[in-house]
């Protein structure tokens, strides 16, 4: 059995990485491959748990950096640990060129990088630093990985996806889980006195990227439209009391319902009419994936990677366009039939019981 080390920030129930490892997780042979993490960041709510019973382990040390007592920090770690891994899997990309050359001094052979996402950081400052600290990204690492087409070019260059190095790993999910239920809409629907609603979904983190405050000018609209709508907000994040503020400016009360952080999302997605992702950027929108494997119909804004698309009922739309165009869309488009065919996700890369076997092979072909 090979153990492969995740390095991420945080090991938080709120991270997106993190749910698409545990996804993995889940599902993988860990008689051939166990996940153990190197965090930083500590969070109220995290996997650690659920990783030691999955027969994992969590390390957490001082966020990497150039100081003297970060650098220890990092040394003290790999030296003490250098005879349980071979494999790192590099999920913060910036940091590798602090993590990697202390990683081969002990040991490791095989270092993936893997990029979530389109953009360095939504934040000017650390965008430029970020860009600047992945410059020798390509000649730290040893394998491309990335979760779609658009974000790998953007971290590796064109080059290296023409050349067929950039590996996709595909944000998989149960489709068990997440397939259209009528009985556990109608369950949901009961329990959060949904009946008769227009119920209208998104999820993500209150950030600049989610794009919050254009998702309230649309449901703006769309109240207009049908007083008996709701929309259901699912996450957590920095800018969650600035939404709420601009709700209750904005909108009649319990109109929004604010959900935080929840481990059923596929059942709330189940009792949605209609899911809005109306992001600045996206490295996949594995959310997306999710929604539509419920059947629901999506509206993204286009800046989402085309890959996300697996069904015929979605509608990208232009961030230029007005909140009102984006309301008309959602109100306007209705679809008969919830069923999916769960192949089509199968032949899409989606399901994660054929994922995790690809993934297998690819840490197993590695050393």
């Amino acid at each position: 059995m090979e153990r492969v080390l995740h390095v991420v920030s945080t090991i938080g129930i709120n991270s997106g990485v993190m749910s698409f490892l545990m996804s993995y997780y889940r599902n993988i042979n860990r008689d051939k491959i166990q996940f153990d993490f190197l965090f930083w960041v500590d969070e109220d709510k995290s996997y650690a748990e659920e990783i030691r019973n999955l027969g994992g382990e969590v390390y957490k040390i001082q966020k990497p950096g150039f100081s003297r007592a970060s650098l220890q920090s990092l040394l003290l770690f790999f030296k003490q640990n250098n005879q349980n891994h071979k494999i790192m899997h590099l999920h913060e990309v910036y940091l590798n060129m602090i993590v990697c050359p202390i990683a081969r001094k002990y040991g490791f052979i095989h270092i993936i990088s893997h990029c979530h996402t389109t953009k360095y950081s939504d934040k000017l400052i650390n965008a430029l630093r970020n860009r600047v600290l992945c410059l020798p990204l390509k000649s730290n690492v040893d394998a491309f990985f990335a979760c779609s087409k658009d974000a790998g070019e953007f971290y590796y260059g064109k080059r290296l996806h023409k050349q067929g190095k950039i590996q996709i790993i595909n944000n998989a999910i149960d489709c068990s889980k997440f397939s259209y239920d009528v009985k556990k809409r109608e369950n949901i629907r009961e329990k959060m006195k949904l009946n008769n609603k227009f119920v209208v979904g998104h999820v993500g983190r209150f950030n600049n990227q989610k794009n919050h405050e254009f998702l309230i000018d649309i449901f703006y609209e769309i109240h207009k439209k049908n007083n008996e709508a709701i929309l259901l907000l699912v996450g957590l994040g920095p800018l969650e009391e600035k939404i709420k503020e601009k709700v209750r400016k904005k909108l009649p009360e319990k109109t929004v319902i604010f959900l935080g952080q929840i481990n059923n999302i596929n059942e709330i997605l189940q009792g949605m009419d209609v899911f809005i992702l109306p992001s600045l950027f996206e490295g996949l929108g594995i959310v997306l994936i999710e929604a539509q494997m419920s059947g629901l119909r999506c509206i993204a804004s286009n800046t989402v990677p085309k890959e996300a698309q697996i069904t015929e009922n979605i509608s990208f739309l232009s961030l230029e366009l007005s909140a009102q165009i984006w309301a008309n869309t959602v109100v306007s488009n209705t679809i008969e039939s919830r069923y999916i065919d769960l192949k089509k996700i199968a032949d899409a890369g989606f399901d994660i019981d054929v994922e995790a076997k690809k993934l297998v092979e690819c840490y197993l072909g590695a050393i």
